[in-house]
């Protein structure tokens, strides 16, 4: 199945608005270590991860990165204030893996969008998906304790503690790396 098969399916997409999507879409692929946007710089794509996994992170005022998002096969990543109002990022974003993405830009986005309402549709459940995952994990955040946001990942999201290193792991649950290390040991 073709990339855009999955939308297809998920969204009952029309041919035309395949086609369009098809011919939108930029395949890329980016060795290990790549970053995708910088803080400071202006970023006007979105990502889809097809295969590999990413990290969003910014630089504390210390010079500490603090990874505040993973996004694996599956997920999206774009510097929202960037993409949407064309200003300097305020993340970064970091391939974990050798990584293959399809990438819009944000002009073709909004074409798209205007000629396509059924591609207008999908954006919007998407949109609402990934406003419900950040949603959840900023009330785990605030309002959970160290164990049950590690039990939660755990649950959910056991690759990860294979695919990112630990340090980056901690600073996503908000915990030092020895907390972190502490935690494992008891599971």
């Amino acid at each position: 199945m073709g990339y855009t098969g999955l939308f297809k399916i998920l969204f009952d997409l029309s041919p035309e608005s395949e086609a369009a999507l098809v011919q939108t879409i930029l395949r890329e692929e980016h060795p290990k270590g790549h970053l995708l946007f910088r803080e400071g710089q202006t970023c006007r794509r979105i990502f889809f991860v097809q295969q590999g996994m990413a990290r969003i992170f910014y630089s504390s005022p210390k010079g500490k990165d603090v990874t505040i998002w993973f996004a694996a096969e599956g997920g999206f990543v774009t510097p929202l204030d960037s993409f949407t109002r064309n200003a300097p990022s305020q993340t970064n974003c970091e391939l974990l893996e050798p990584s293959i993405l399809l990438s819009l830009d944000f002009t073709a986005v909004e074409a798209l969008l205007q000629a396509h309402p059924d591609l207008a549709r999908m954006a919007f459940y998407l949109t609402i998906e990934i406003l419900k995952q950040h949603a959840e994990f900023i009330t785990n955040l605030k309002f959970r304790s160290a164990k049950d946001r590690f039990d939660i990942l755990m649950e959910g999201h056991r690759d990860i503690f294979l695919r990112a290193p630990l340090g980056h792991i901690a600073s996503y649950l908000g915990i030092t790396q020895e907390t972190l290390s502490r935690l494992r040991a008891g599971k």
